[in-house]
């Protein structure tokens, strides 16, 4: 596949890597020198040094024989004028998608299909909001990844921590903790390794389980009991940015009352309480040590910090936690490096809006039938969600007799009528199943092939 990305920024770097393992040709088209250079050291590409709304440096760029263009620089009008020239003036281009996060242009129901050709939006801050719904509706656990709509979650435990213990066999753990659960991939010294039985887990490694069972979670993780999760009923969200305003527009209004505003700006705190008058807004700052004991802060189920400010939103989730907030929440949008140090604080989760973006423009990539998609370790372990199409060739054939190619891993199946079960060799594929498969990323492409 030929692919066009306008913007070399965070989010076309990693799309570009993402692709590029897959064997896919990679263009950057970029007004900045200094990106277009950086995007030639990460990624094996081509870079040009020019405008997306130039045409002439968009044939210099290959657009004409591109399959995709992906127009992701950090202004809306570019990534719109840019998938509109493309597609007025090269038609044979399949896909051409653009990141576009203004309100403005979105409206309540987003973009008509097709205006100025673009196939498919993404908005960082929407695609931002809706992962952080999930999270809550689905309970919060540390280091943890939701599937929503089935009972299934992705969690990663270090060797020495919980009850991974160095020099077990895989099927030894499994033996050993009588949960239904899968160990889906060991991370090992920056590779992959999709595991048999006999694998023995070794010094260092990160071991990747998927499970439907909150007591499997809790005995492998090593996490204390704790009661089971339930709905917060306080919430404090610090910012009235983009992401807070999607947010509250995905809440009902039974859970918008439950929600206090903080922001810094006048302007804009008055604005988000004449949009969401259910919600109560305080107009003050939060680096101010006395809103935290006027408002009770510390009595909080629930605190989100989605300031345009990464360094703001970890060290306020991880003050919350600290004085008694039950759990947090920080939004990362600059450096996907600080959602590690983020959980170092003890913020329960730690979400990056390049993560995110890059997750749901993959999925789109990846055909129909995908409802969900994660990437762990850098995008070097892809997990799905894929709702069986009538095309799906295993349809009516025992997972043992499918014959998938080796290293994809059926890790859970939730069924039509909605149980949940972790798959052995007699599960037999049916229309409509939720399945949930996870894949080294280099091997990817017989996923594409599956879905189609």
């Amino acid at each position: 596949m030929n692919v066009l990305i306008i913007g070399a920024g965070r989010r076309g770097v990693k799309i570009g890597r993402h692709l590029a393992a897959e064997d896919s040709s990679i263009t950057y088209l970029d007004r900045s020198a200094a990106k277009c250079h950086e995007a030639e050291a990460k990624v094996d590409c081509l870079a040009i040094c020019g405008s997306g709304t130039d045409l002439s440096m968009l044939r210099e760029a290959g657009a004409e024989n591109a399959d995709t263009v992906i127009a992701v620089t950090d202004s809306d009008e570019v990534n719109i004028v840019a998938c509109g020239i493309v597609a007025a003036e090269f038609p044979n281009v399949v896909n051409t998608i653009a990141a576009i996060r203004s309100a403005g242009y979105l409206g309540d129901e987003g973009l008509p299909p097709r205006i100025l050709g673009i196939t498919h939006i993404i908005n960082p801050d929407q695609e931002g909001a809706l992962r952080i719904l999930d999270t809550i509706q689905y309970g919060l656990y540390r280091d943890t990844l939701i599937f929503p709509g089935t009972d299934f979650m992705i969690f990663t435990v270090a060797e020495g921590q919980g009850n991974i213990r160095r020099g077990e066999s895989v099927a030894s753990l499994r033996k050993r903790i009588e949960c239904n659960f899968i160990v889906a991939a060991i991370y090992r010294r920056g590779a992959v390794i999709i595991p048999s039985g006999e694998t023995d887990i070794r010094p260092g490694d990160i071991v990747v389980i998927i499970t439907d069972s909150e007591k499997a979670y809790m005995t492998l993780s090593g996490t204390p009991a704790r009661e089971v999760y339930q709905e917060p009923d306080t919430i404090v969200i610090l910012g009235a940015t983009r992401v807070t305003r999607f947010l509250l527009y995905e809440f009902s209004e039974k859970y918008r009352k439950k929600v206090r505003l903080v922001e810094k700006d006048e302007k804009a705190a008055n604005e988000f309480a004449s949009i969401f008058p259910e919600i109560t807004v305080l107009n003050a700052s939060i680096t101010d040590e006395s809103i935290w004991e006027d408002e009770e802060f510390n009595t909080a189920d629930l605190f989100i910090s989605l300031t345009d400010n990464d360094e703001l939103n970890i060290v306020t989730t991880g003050y919350a936690k600290r004085i008694g907030v039950k759990k947090a929440i920080a939004l990362v949008k600059s450096n996907t490096n600080y959602s590690q140090f983020a959980l170092s604080l003890g913020v329960d989760v730690a979400l990056s809006i390049t993560d995110v973006t890059v997750d749901s423009l993959i999925r789109y990539l990846r055909g129909d039938g995908i409802s969900a998609m994660h990437t762990l370790f850098d995008g070097e372990l892809e997990v799905y969600e894929y709702v069986t199409q009538d095309t799906f060739p295993f349809l009516g054939k025992a997972l043992k007799n499918a014959n998938l190619k080796k290293g994809v891993v059926l890790a859970g199946v939730k069924k039509a009528d909605g149980t949940a079960i972790v798959p052995d060799g007699e599960y037999v594929f049916a229309a409509g199943d939720r399945l949930i498969l996870s894949i080294r990323h280099d091997d990817s492409s017989y996923l594409k092939e599956l879905f189609l």
